[in-house]
């Protein structure tokens, strides 16, 4: 995550937002999603922060929104907003932890393909 803003996911520096460029991100590991949408109206630039958990898309889901300063105070303050709220959230099984257990329970359990092959073909020890 060199490029990333954050040490907890990913999310682009300032730069990015301040020249209009919108982004969404989620975090798997806790069911965290997030989109940062600048706004330029006559009153000035803002950024709006958009946030859901779950696995469901921004149109199908319960979204919480902020609207921050488009500078980079505002940003800070979104980015630490972001992370705090990421932070409080309990970690969740993904599908690839999922899949890593069971890949893990199956090694354990059974025989490897060396084994196989070293027996012939004969899945008997």
């Amino acid at each position: 995550m060199g490029s990333s803003a954050s040490k907890l996911f990913e999310i682009p520096k300032f730069f990015v937002f301040s020249k209009m460029g919108t982004f969404a991100g989620s975090a798997e590991d806790r069911d965290f999603n997030f989109k940062v949408i600048p706004h330029k109206t006559d009153e000035g630039k803002s950024m709006e922060c958009c946030t859901w958990h779950g696995r469901n898309c921004l149109e199908k889901s319960e979204v919480q929104s902020k609207t921050y300063t488009l500078d980079q105070e505002g940003y800070d303050k979104m980015l630490a907003d972001l992370e705090e709220m990421y932070s409080s959230l309990p970690e969740v099984q993904t599908a690839y932890r999922r899949h890593r257990e069971r890949a893990a329970h199956l090694a354990e359990h059974y025989l490897g393909l060396d084994d196989y092959d070293r027996n012939g073909g004969d899945d008997k020890p």
